[in-house]
């Protein structure tokens, strides 16, 4: 079978999709994968064949309407950034995609974009398979509302009206779009038109951090767990830079505090960069800072800082003592697999709901980047280095899903969503 697996967004955003092509690829199926142009080459290491699909995503993070407009405190100028970005490439990515789905057999794609590859699917009239990395439909158990615990209705509506918001901000020009592939006038958001598909909603997180959600949405959003790259494709993309070097530092002292925040634009670095840097020194801790594409903390050296683009985050992280990231799923993800607190140090989107998780679970805390001083780090970080967050994380990421496990379990799920599929079902959560 043919699959296009359309992924925009940062690199946290694309690699759990890329984990799926691999492995659906090796189950013998024609993959291609449609990502931004700053992240075919990544994907291309892997050998899945690879085309561009959308905007260039350093350069739409770099830009005002995503550093600055999108979180603003006003809402309508957050709704009009949104519809903006609704807007903004849609026609061209809706058309590339056109492209590159001709002949295939089913569309598999996240959730940012999800208009446009609905769309497509309809037209072609093939399968539109979403992969969510975070709960994104009506439940009763995660909310966006911030606070830890809530009734569950009061969950529910939180959903409702975010995605009757969203509507109101984009539906104009999402009828432009639809219009622009001949479909029909949609007069509804684009969650419902995707749960009345008879196909399934990934869930690829794990169900142990959303206890009861797996019994409140069955079959239709299976929780697999989190999607992650298999060990000899992280070699093969030469996903971490000096590690002979990085191995020899950290056998070298005790654990570090791990410092990543990805993808994400960093207001203040300089003042943040300082933050970090002295309530490390006043708690006695080495600090291991992954630069990613913000280039956070790039210039820093000290013997108790080790600086570094990137890191193999399933190798590293089970060496540090904790972990600060900006809160997206995937760095969540790694940090709990590896079995160590962590704090959100979140910016938007759905990293407050993470941070929520963590200090819900026991095995973390949260904080705003925005809110970070010398006084409120020093809080969270003593917070994590407690007996018994340590302890919680550590049997935590024992019971998780394991990203092999979750990958076959995805893919399965993306055969059985074909009339007719080849290759033998694989799947099982251990």
């Amino acid at each position: 079978m043919k699959y296009v697996l359309a992924f925009t967004g940062s690199r946290g955003d694309v690699q759990p999709g890329l984990a799926l092509g691999v492995e659906l690829r090796s189950r013998g199926h024609d993959v291609t994968m449609a990502v931004p142009p700053n992240l075919t080459e990544f994907c291309r290491r892997t050998g899945v064949p690879t085309e561009e699909f959308g905007a260039d995503t350093k350069e739409l993070l770099d830009s005002d309407l995503v550093s600055t407009r999108i979180k603003s405190a006003n809402p309508l100028t957050r709704l009009r950034a949104i519809a903006d970005i609704t807007v903004r490439n849609g026609r061209s990515a809706q058309s590339e995609l056109m492209d590159l789905t001709v002949g295939a057999d089913a569309v598999i794609g996240g959730s940012v974009g999800q208009e446009r590859l609905l769309n497509v699917a309809t037209a072609r009239a093939i399968p539109y398979v979403p992969v969510h990395y975070c709960p994104m439909r009506r439940n009763s158990v995660a909310s966006l509302l911030p606070v830890d615990r809530a009734p569950g209705p009061a969950h529910r509506l939180s959903w409702a009206a975010l995605e009757q918001v969203t509507w109101l901000a984009t539906r104009s020009a999402e009828r432009e779009l639809a219009a622009d592939l001949g479909l029909d006038r949609p007069s509804s958001p684009p969650a419902g038109r995707i749960s009345s598909r008879d196909t399934p909603e990934i869930q690829a997180y794990d169900p142990l951090l959303f206890p009861g959600l797996t019994q409140e949405w069955g079959h239709r959003r299976p929780l697999v767990g989190f999607l992650d790259l298999a060990p000899t494709t992280r070699a093969a993309i030469g996903d971490a830079e000096d590690s002979a070097e990085l191995d020899d530092w950290l056998t070298a002292g005790q654990p570090p505090l791990y410092v990543g925040f990805g993808s994400m634009s960093i207001v203040e670095p300089e003042r943040l960069a300082r933050t970090f840097t002295e309530v490390a020194d006043e708690l006695g801790l080495r600090l291991l800072v992954a630069t990613g594409w913000s280039e956070f903390m790039a210039g820093a050296t000290g013997d108790t800082v080790r600086v570094v683009r990137t890191v193999d985050h399933a190798a590293v992280l089970p060496r540090c003592v904790a972990a600060v990231h900006h809160g997206g799923a995937g760095s969540t993800a790694a940090a709990l697999r590896a079995g160590i607190p962590a704090l959100a140090c979140w910016l938007g989107a759905d990293q407050p709901m993470w941070g929520r998780r963590l200090r819900a679970l026991g095995v973390g805390t949260s904080l705003a980047a925005a809110r970070v001083d010398n006084e409120s780090l020093t809080d969270a970080v003593r917070c994590l280095l407690e007996p018994e967050c340590c302890a919680a994380a550590s049997e935590l990421g024992s019971k998780m899903v394991t990203p092999a496990a979750a990958v076959r379990t995805a893919a399965t799920l993306a055969e059985d969503a074909l009339p007719v599929h080849t290759g033998t079902s694989r799947g099982g959560i251990r």
